[in-house]
């Protein structure tokens, strides 16, 4: 971590407020696989979302960070390969990692109040987001951080 910052990783069993990462059914058969990405999570938060967008990392090791929004919240999904995911709450700086796998089909929904960053594992991954606000409304509320804020080492990936 970088001389001067407050940061402090949660444990793996805290949970941050709102930021649910949930599992989504995928069906599939001889033909290929459909996966349906809710808009109403478990009729937790109901998301009206304006605009989406496509992320393509060729690359492993492709970091991009930190980025963070007071209004818009976020959706995250990853159709192809993987990304390591650090979401830090803006107020207390507290941070936690999260997973997306293509293997494994999971949603990340982050709200507003938390910077996001994250990491491609695997050569052209693909990352999908949904965002509930406009593209000029989300660059009046852009609010970033270096990406080296907690250290560069929290972009390594951890064998488990």
């Amino acid at each position: 971590m970088k001389k001067g910052v407050v940061g402090k990783k949660m444990d793996l069993k805290s949970h941050q407020t709102g930021v649910l990462l949930l599992e989504i059914p995928r069906f599939g058969d001889d033909r290929g696989d459909f996966t349906n990405i809710p808009f109403d999570i478990r009729n937790r938060v109901r998301m009206v979302f304006k605009r989406s967008y496509i992320i393509v990392n060729n690359q492993v090791g492709v970091v991009r960070a930190f980025h963070g929004h007071k209004k818009e919240s976020k959706l995250f999904y990853v159709p192809k390969g993987a990304f390591k995911f650090i979401i830090m709450d803006m107020k207390t700086k507290e941070w936690k990692e999260y997973c997306l796998l293509a293997s494994v089909s999971k949603i990340l929904y982050v709200p507003n109040g938390y910077y996001n960053g994250f990491v491609s594992l695997s050569e052209n991954s693909i990352l999908m987001v949904f965002s509930t606000l406009k593209m000029e409304d989300s660059n009046k509320d852009d609010y970033r951080l270096p990406y080296d804020i907690l250290g560069k080492e929290v972009w390594e990936i951890n064998n488990r």
